[in-house]
This record gives C-alpha cells, structure tokens and sequence, in this order.
C-alpha cells in the first residue's frame, strides 16, 4: 500500500509538534513542518512526495491550460529541485503538453524573485504551474505569480507539499491552488490575542521558524501586560 504524504514526512522526524513556535508571518503554535529533514528522506522517498501530490492535484481536477510548452516553475531556492520530478509526473500523466523545469533568481541584497535575464525569452508569454514544498502565508506563490505576469505569462495553478497555513486559490489569487497535505496548525496572533505559551512562560523555540528573531528583539516570555511587539511586523 502506497504510504500518503503525512507518514512520510513523520518518517524523517519533520513534523514538529508540541514546541513553542513563532512562524513567518509572526503567528504563535505549537506544530512546525521542518522542511530542512526532507533530505533524510532520500532522493526516491522525496520524489515520491512529489508524485503523491501531483496525484493529489490530477485526483482533485487539474486542468492543464495551454496547448504548446508548459512550464513548472519553482522559487529560488527552496522548491528549484521539484521541478523536474513535478514536471515529469505532469507529463507522464497529461501526455501533452510537455512540461519543463522553469526557475527565479534571488536578488540576495533585495530579497526579492526575479527571472534569469538568459530565460526571459523562453519564458515570456507562456503558462506555467507554480510548486512550493511548504505553504504557511502564501508569499512566495504570490512573487511568483506577479512576477510571471509582467512578461506576460501566467501561473495558472500552484501544487504544494503541504499547506499550513489554510491557503485557497481566492486568498492567493491563482485559478487552482493543490496542497498535498493540509495540515490545520492553530496559529495566534499576538497582535489581536495573547498567546497562552507566553503568559504560561514556555520558551520560544530559537531553531526552527522565526523564533530567533523574535527572542533578538523581545526576549523569552514571559513578557509584561501590555508588551508592544508591532517592531517585528514593521521591520518584516
């Protein structure tokens, strides 16, 4: 029996649970997915993650839009490697199109996505599919999404790994939208609510997430009623 996307991740201890964790966005939970254990997988269990979640999106109604090249486009650097296996699975199952590996540049000092200049050409004017590894707000599918569109190409759907963060294709503005695992991670906003984890003292994970930013700038809690923690959003 084919294992599903969960018990492989959990195979190589990725799924982190019962920490105190501040995410990306600066949410406060409990449950972590740490991307960085994939590579314990090895190269044949990794691609089969893949595969079950091309599954999951054909399975789910994909619809393939476009009739020439199709490309598969993963951001740098996190899902760049996917490409190809994605790309592969897609056209072994579609037949036509064909699929190719398509990728973005980081402009380090920016921080921001931008297409390889010597790419710009094959790009332009076509359709592609985004493909992420761990979705929480949705960030990068989105650069993507904007960036594809100033040279008049479209990203037409987005396959995930995983979803924790409860994104759709409404909240990220792309037609179809695939995550081969949901994982519902309740997540608090210290600025709407305070986080039991802090009141009750627990540290904060410093390893994983953006644990160690936020301890740099506030400390470990507990922290006193009323503490102002809008600098973490503001410098984001």
């Amino acid at each position: 029996m084919m294992e599903n996307i969960a018990d492989i991740l959990g195979s190589c201890n990725s799924v982190v649970k019962g920490s105190h964790l501040v995410y990306k966005k600066g949410t406060h939970g409990r449950e972590y997915i740490d991307k960085e254990q994939f590579s314990k997988l090895g190269a044949r269990r990794l691609s089969e993650v893949l595969r079950i979640a091309v599954d999951c999106a054909i399975n789910s109604g994909l619809e393939v839009i476009g009739k020439d090249m199709i490309g598969v486009v993963g951001p740098a650097y996190g899902a760049i490697p996917y490409t190809l296996t994605v790309a592969e699975a897609l056209e072994g199952h579609f037949r036509s199109p064909l699929f190719f590996p398509a990728r973005t540049e980081v402009v380090t000092e920016k921080k921001i996505h931008i297409i390889p200049e010597k790419l710009l050409a094959m790009y332009a004017g076509k359709k592609f599919i985004g493909v992420e590894d761990i979705v929480n707000n949705g960030t990068t599918l989105r650069e993507l999404r904007d960036l594809l569109r100033t040279i008049g190409s479209e990203m037409f759907a987005a396959i995930s790994i995983a979803d924790r963060g409860g994104q759709t294709e409404k909240t990220l503005g792309i037609k179809q939208y695939f995550p081969g695992l949901r994982i519902n991670m309740a997540q608090i906003d210290p600025r709407e609510e305070i986080c039991p984890q802090c009141a009750a003292g627990i540290p904060i994970n410093t390893v994983l997430g953006k644990g160690s930013r936020w301890v740099k700038m506030f400390g470990q809690p507990p922290y006193p009623p009323g503490m102002d923690f809008s600098a973490f959003w503001a410098t984001e």
